[in-house]
């Protein structure tokens, strides 16, 4: 029997997360019975798998023989090929025999609906003007009760409308049960935040609308007594499924998400040679505010790129005469080896450079998107993510944001974490959350930018990784639906241990 444990974040005590059957009589078993947990991108999820002789009836593991066992990651087995790695058993430091771990995703439905609807010759339900239809769409619960699952825009002054096209997952549209009844209700707004007047409502079920391209439905109005109530006509101008992709699935195919790191050298952070500096480097070992957002940040990202590089610049220092807003900080021009790399780059740099300023990141951006530029095809799929550690507010916003906008057609994601005590609020403007990121005519295509105050997590590393990385699954998602790349087939099995640099 094999008992799985689970150590995630800053705890130290090992969590029982689930255990396989028990076969008899075998030393090479191959176990059926899955174990099931939830996978956090943002976090570090160790793992144990102890295996053990059963030779009682008893539950507790501490009363079986302990064959061996072996320790892993999450992230190391889903980022390997076959999301499949084999390690050691080991015991008293001794090898005995190997264990392998497989991960596989587990989804209701990975697909998803498509749907184009219109309406034709609605009730009028204002006295001026015409009526402002939109419309809400519920599924059927078990107790006789409705749950909303999609709203669509509103469509003014209009009684034949025709509403953007949206994708809904199959999951949330009818809980991948496709005869289920579906209520569509068409509704006047009248501006106040409340339903408004219903025009008129139908019932149809998924199954019906995927057939239903050019087909047409009667809403009616329980409460008209003309035309046997009906106000008008739903139709469906075009239907598709499809598959809906998920972020292990890209893995699964060989994508790597890989980081750059820039790091702030403006004059504003202080003497590094002085301990009231952001840059000051502590004797006895402690971290400082940057090499603190670099470890909690680089620890979680290291295992999903095979060659366990990160690219790191430096901006606002002076170097040569002249403020330099985008330069190298590694001797190797391909990166540092692993976070302790990267902090011994950051260490190296910090007393060779002059601090200056002003605080610009456009250069920083265009030469993260340049590089990310080199990776948009359906073979060759990477995804990066730009770690920006700052201690205050830009100077260039709108060439950041126009940087933001055009970076945002990239495989490219941001994060900035603000260090120090500086006042961040500027900072939100970066980050597209209440919509997405505008600028002189420009619209971003997509939200890749997340901005956190690093002392909000002071003392918890891992919160601040969870905190800064929790989006780029779905930014990493977003930019595949974009471009119209799908997962490569999955990569080949690969029986040696995964292993990494940190």
């Amino acid at each position: 029997m094999v008992v799985v444990y689970v150590k995630s974040g800053s705890a130290s005590i090992w969590t029982e997360v689930g255990r396989t059957e028990r076969l008899t009589d075998t030393l090479n078993p191959d176990f059926a019975q899955l174990v099931f947990m939830e996978y956090r991108f943002e976090e570090i999820q160790s793992l144990k798998f102890l295996v053990v002789d059963v030779d009682n009836k008893k539950t507790d593991v501490a009363s079986q023989d302990q064959l061996g066992e072996f320790e892993t990651k999450l992230a190391t087995i889903v980022s390997s090929g076959g999301r499949q790695i084999t390690g050691p058993l080991k015991k008293k430091g001794h090898a005995h025999g190997t264990i392998t771990c497989r991960v596989d995703e587990v989804l209701e439905c990975k697909q998803a609906l498509t749907i184009h609807f219109a309406a034709d010759k609605l009730d009028n339900k204002d006295f001026f003007g015409k009526s402002d239809p939109y419309l809400i769409i519920s599924r059927a619960r078990g107790d006789g009760t409705w749950l909303m699952v999609h709203k669509t825009e509103v469509i003014d002054n209009n009684l034949s409308p025709v509403w953007a096209e949206f994708t809904i997952s199959l999951v949330n549209l009818c809980n991948s049960l496709v005869d289920i009844p579906l209520l569509i209700e068409c509704f006047d707004d009248d501006g106040d935040g409340k339903k408004g007047d219903l025009i008129g409502q139908c019932q149809v079920t998924t199954r019906q609308l995927i057939e239903g391209a050019n087909r047409s439905w009667a809403l009616v109005n329980p409460s008209k007594k003309k035309n046997g109530g009906v106000a008008g006509s739903l139709k469906v101008l075009r239907t598709l499924v499809v598959t809906e992709y998920s972020f292990l699935d890209y893995l699964a195919g060989g994508c790597e998400v890989s980081m750059f790191a820039a790091v702030d050298f403006t004059g504003s952070n202080g003497n590094p040679s002085q301990p009231s500096s952001l840059h000051y480097i502590r004797s006895d070992g402690q971290l400082n505010e940057y090499e603190s957002a670099l470890t909690a940040v680089g620890s979680v990202l290291l295992p999903y790129d095979s060659d366990g590089l990160f690219q790191m610049f430096g901006f606002g220092a002076k170097i040569q005469g002249a403020a330099n807003h985008c330069f190298v900080m590694t001797q190797n021009p391909a990166g540092a080896v692993g976070v302790q790399g990267m902090l011994e780059a950051y260490r190296n740099v910090i007393h060779g450079v002059e601090l200056w300023g002003p605080t610009n990141f456009a250069t920083i951006i265009n030469t993260a998107a340049s590089i990310a530029s080199q990776y948009q095809s359906q073979q060759q799929q990477k995804y990066f993510v730009l770690l920006i550690l700052t201690d205050g507010v830009i100077t260039d916003v709108d060439e950041t944001k126009k940087a933001i906008i055009q970076a945002s057609r990239l495989p490219l994601s941001i994060v900035i974490v603000g260090v120090g005590s500086a006042d961040f609020t500027d900072m939100n403007a970066l980050d597209s959350d209440d919509g997405l990121l505008k600028h002189g005519g420009l619209k971003a295509v997509r939200d890749i930018v997340q901005f956190v105050p690093f002392r909000s997590f002071i003392g918890n590393k891992e919160e601040l990784a969870k905190a800064t990385l929790k989006e780029i699954p779905g930014q990493m998602l977003s930019f595949f639906k974009f471009a119209q790349y799908v997962p490569n087939p999955p990569r080949p099995i690969v029986t040696a241990t995964a292993a990494a640099t940190v």
